[in-house]
């Protein structure tokens, strides 16, 4: 983390990051006519549309006013919050909101009471947007997202490191899984692996059954009560956040034991599958050349349940979200080509539906001119542990 700034012992945009993401919202008040641009939401599991535009990751619910001619103003819920606000944040005029929802909503709305047209991004609740005046609001999430999908050279310093702390908790998890544990306490052993260099779960989801009689294919999202066992697969998907910025990791592990025969055909074809679709990963690739690549798992005689790409790395769990053409294809059209710098994760989770069985194997990368740049270290193979 040498690399990354630091202002009163926290991790600090530059500004020469933060004057380019003001230019981007001043071009979109330019091109749709718009006197202010309402930044709202808090920052949690996948928004960080506030973060993005002041550097302070907000725990409550805060409205952030970007006038179109003057400096930005963030209005701050909690009275208690606002010390961390003032140190943490790159925005000087920072307001008190109140104690109460009610409260912030009517400061933010006197506040934008003298704009003819307003622009919004990130969450506005309906129920606030009816009192800032729905009729002047413009809903410019879809820009702010296709913003986000593409990743400056700052931003991959943060994806790089958040990338390092989950190769870091796949490597406890083979040091530290054994027969006897439960599901569940694999959490702790996963968020140890960072919490103290600053970084924070964003998922941690995990799945373990018996390879000799599976019972489930696609991780849970919670971990549920049960005993690990000899003879079981662990099959995890880990994001870690740093600062804002995630990358992600899938990995399948083998428990005291070696992978059936089964489980051995799964993993080499999710392999070969991510394998196929790095090979194409490039700017300006299209979302049909992807579709074409992941035919071979249907050849194979397996199926996907979860996505197979998805943008990511920041900002959120970002479109276009590609499947196989047997299973909702994309999104996006099949000419849609991916920008420069964009960050996806590759995720191939090749399942037996009929035996309740499944793997996965992936990593974020980032796309560049020449092919990619893969942001976790970890090796890709069937782990042993145990």
């Amino acid at each position: 983390m040498d690399d990354i700034p630091q202002v009163n012992g926290y991790p600090r945009y530059s500004p020469e990051e933060m004057a380019q993401r003001y230019r981007q919202l001043r071009e979109l008040m330019d091109r749709d006519d718009l006197d202010a641009v309402l930044i709202g939401g808090a920052t949690g599991p996948h928004d960080t549309s506030v973060q993005y535009y002041c550097n302070w990751p907000p725990l409550f619910p805060v409205y952030l006013i970007v006038p179109r001619d003057d400096d930005p103003e963030m209005v701050v819920r909690l009275w208690n919050h606002i010390p961390d606000a003032e140190r943490i944040s790159v925005i000087q005029n920072i307001s008190f909101g109140g104690d109460d929802h009610s409260d912030l909503v009517a400061r933010v709305a006197e506040r934008l009471s003298g704009y003819r047209r307003i622009g919004t991004i990130g969450v506005v609740p309906y129920t606030d947007a009816s009192a800032f005046g729905p009729e002047r609001l413009v809903n410019l999430n879809a820009d702010y997202f296709a913003i986000r999908v593409v990743k400056t050279e700052e931003e991959m310093k943060y994806v790089r490191i958040a990338s390092r702390m989950n190769d870091d908790a796949v490597a406890a998890l083979a040091s530290n899984t054994v027969p006897g544990m439960n599901e569940y306490e694999l959490a702790k052993v996963i968020e140890d692996a960072y919490l103290h260099r600053r970084g924070t779960n964003l998922i941690h989801f995990t799945l373990t059954t018996s390879m000799a009689n599976p019972e489930f294919f696609v991780p849970h999202q919670y971990q549920p009560d049960r005993v690990i066992k000899a003879g079981d697969v662990l099959v995890t998907e880990i994001s870690t956040t740093f600062w804002g910025y995630t990358g992600q990791i899938l990995r399948t592990l083998c428990i005291a034991g070696e992978p059936t025969p089964l489980y051995e055909e799964m993993y080499e074809v999710a392999e070969n599958t991510y394998s196929d679709i790095v090979s194409v990963m490039r700017s300006g690739v299209t979302i049909g050349e992807v579709l074409d690549r992941a035919q071979s798992i249907h050849e194979a005689g397996f199926d996907i349940w979860d996505d197979l790409v998805h943008c990511y790395g920041g900002g959120g769990y970002l479109a276009p979200i590609v499947r196989t053409r047997p299973n909702r294809g994309a999104t996006h059209p099949d000419d849609w080509a991916y920008p420069d710098g964009t960050v996806l994760v590759v995720q191939p989770n090749v399942i037996s539906p009929r035996a309740r069985a499944g793997v996965q194997v992936g990593d974020s990368m980032w796309l560049r001119p020449n092919g990619v740049e893969v942001t976790q270290n970890h090796p890709r193979e069937m782990i042993r542990c145990g």
